[in-house]
């Protein structure tokens, strides 16, 4: 694949056109943006391939890397979520290579924290067969785990694919962890002055997705107070207004506490799945016997699900997802 190849399906998703309009100025600067971006990377791409490479050789014992023998489904840019089996006749080098990891930068043994279960197996299962997918590795902070043909694929290796699998920690977006705080600072507030029923109070580093709707509630019930007229009086209304004013500002238009909880989750979910493996990309869960299950991201399908709050969580400020309930089996 040559480097236009790897930039039409890199970034064509992000031009209104689906690919660069050299008379709109925004395109063209775009277009440069990403050239450049795609000329740096390529140099890292390759040399971590061969990393993968290396280490593959190492695990196996031999001087040349063995095909695998069978063709796995790949649904491409945007497909559907889909399940391969590793065929039985794979499964011998798949079992080898699904707890390797490459060594770390500058040393020849050892192995990385940056590279978990089954990633390793699954970059050689698809990229040294006859599936017609040219796989590169993308380690890096804000790249997926692997790229097939250009598109993100995050790799798991969960104990089981209707569990919840993690997302990692949220606490480098400054803006969703300030949003939580207001939102359950102001549950908080009306838990300490209030009477009659008690509220439970929420920590934005662990809470289910279920306790943003409460909260939520508090935050609409503020919005319908006159917070201007009494920080007329009483300066501490002010602070209070605009932060309720930052919630309805940030968020999209919502008009029901489970809306707005709905919304505030899928922003946080958006951040990190935005990136990794991005719009159109893949979650791949893959387990010791060959199941794997790539689970195709659609973000406004996270947003309009109804058991969305009910399958997310976070937990010492990282996030965690039922994919299987919103991605469908």
């Amino acid at each position: 694949m040559d480097v236009l190849d790897k930039f039409l399906k890199k970034y064509s998703y992000k031009f209104d056109k689906g690919y660069p309009d050299m008379g709109n100025p925004k395109d063209k600067e775009m277009l440069f943006e990403f050239a450049y971006k795609l000329s740096e990377t390529e140099k890292i791409i390759k040399e971590s391939s061969d990393v993968y490479d290396k280490t593959i050789l190492r695990a196996l014992g031999t001087d040349s890397i063995p095909q695998s023998k069978n063709k796995y489904q790949w649904n491409g840019k945007g497909g559907s979520t889909f399940d391969i089996q590793v065929k039985q006749d794979d499964m011998d080098i798949w079992n080898k290579l699904f707890e390797v990891a490459p060594p770390k930068k500058g040393k020849e043994e050892g192995q990385t924290k940056g590279v978990g279960n089954g990633e390793i197996a699954l970059y050689w299962l698809y990229n040294f067969s006859n599936s017609g997918v040219n796989v590169d590795e993308g380690r890096g902070d804000d790249a997926p785990d692997l790229f097939f043909d250009g598109v993100g694929v995050e790799v798991k290796a969960y104990s089981s694919h209707k569990g919840k699998i993690g997302l990692g920690r949220f606490g480098a977006d400054k803006e969703n962890l300030q949003l939580l705080g207001i939102i359950f600072g102001i549950n908080a507030l009306v838990k300490a002055l209030g009477e009659g029923e008690e509220l439970k109070t929420i920590n934005p580093t662990n809470f289910k997705g279920s306790d943003l709707i409460p909260a939520m509630e508090q935050v609409l019930k503020m919005s319908d107070i006159d917070l201007a007229q009494l920080a007329s009086i009483y300066p501490l209304f002010n602070t209070i207004k605009k932060n309720v004013d930052a919630v309805f500002n940030t968020l999209e238009d919502f008009s029901t506490a489970e809306e707005g909880a709905r919304f505030m989750a899928h922003k946080m979910v958006s951040s990190k799945l935005g990136r990794k493996p991005g719009p159109g990309g893949y979650l791949a869960n893959v387990l010791p016997n060959g199941n794997c299950k790539f689970y195709a991201i659609d973000l406004e399908k996270v947003k309009s699900s109804d058991d969305f709050l009910k399958n997310f969580s976070v937990a010492q400020s990282s996030m965690g997802m039922n994919f299987f309930k919103i991605f469908g089996s």
